[in-house]
């Protein structure tokens, strides 16, 4: 059966560790920052939140195995608890969709076997997240597909996970009562990390914030508010630190910012996506 996650799957010399819990997300963790184990990713969970603090992939297009995608393989793991995962009931009569953190076309790849076992770990309650439905089934898709298309290669690590504000809604279902304390993520960031065509480590970072706007558009970023950032504004806004060394290989990192970016006015180092060319590679 295929492993879990591998810091050493793009190169045993350019490991890719996972981020450290810092802060309010350590103190919120479940199990101490747990690892948990899945076929071709893991998941570090919040107690707090009852949602991932980050998913991580290990993709592998070259070995890709078409799984058919069903409605009945949504479950619960065990090891966490039901309590420590946002359930069905939050997903129903609503315009929140089950959003995969992890997507499940990426880790479905190896023989088949480990095929089908990605694709029925992937639809764990633990990788799910509340995503409104233009946002998962459009932009967020969206977004790997068009880094795919930038950067030619098959073997990727993504990193994943939600954003939290004060602010954030509280949504405890739609017959649910107030109190549940289960907030929809004001967003969500991800970095994917791969090898470029010199054979040197590079890392992409995106911040994209939810809105409950409906796109008419497939793709359209217009309305959702998406940007490319250094990987330093993923450890400000996710409270994650990743191995020093990975900074230094984001194209953005010229242009780092001090700041927190705001969202609709950001600074130097951000950089707003519309399409695919506007994800900046760096040299290859």
């Amino acid at each position: 059966m295929g492993t879990s996650y591998d810091p050493h799957f793009l190169d045993d010399r350019h490991p890719v560790f996972m981020p450290r819990l810092l802060g309010d997300t350590a103190k919120g963790s479940l199990a101490g920052g747990a690892v948990f184990d899945f076929c071709h990713f893991a998941i570090v969970m919040s107690e707090q939140t009852k949602f991932a603090i980050f998913s991580a992939a290990c993709v592998d297009k070259s070995r890709a195995v078409p799984v058919a995608r069903d409605n009945t393989s949504w479950h619960f793991d065990e090891r966490m608890g039901m309590e420590n995962q946002v359930g069905p009931e939050y997903y129903a009569e609503n315009d929140y969709d089950r959003g995969h953190l992890t997507r499940r076309k990426d880790v479905c790849w190896g023989d088949m076997q480990e095929a089908r076992q990605a694709n029925y770990d992937s639809f764990c309650y633990a990788n799910i997240s509340l995503q409104h439905h233009n946002f998962n089934t459009e932009i967020w898709n969206c977004l790997e597909d068009w880094v795919l298309e930038r950067v030619g290669t098959s073997k990727l690590i993504v990193i994943t996970g939600p954003i939290h504000k004060a602010s954030d809604e509280e949504y405890c279902g739609a017959r649910g009562k107030p109190g549940c304390a289960v907030k929809v993520p004001f967003g969500f960031w991800k970095s994917v990390f791969y090898m470029n065509a010199e054979q040197q480590l590079t890392c992409l970072s995106f911040l994209i914030r939810q809105s409950a706007e409906r796109s008419k558009n497939h793709c359209e970023y217009d309305r959702l508010v998406t940007y490319q950032v250094p990987l330093d504004t993923i450890t400000k806004e996710a409270q994650l630190q990743f191995e020093e060394s990975l900074y230094e290989i984001n194209p953005l990192v010229s242009k780092l910012s001090a700041t927190i970016p705001v969202f609709d006015q950001p600074g130097p180092g951000i950089k707003r996506i519309l399409q695919p060319a506007d994800i900046e590679l760096g040299p290859n």
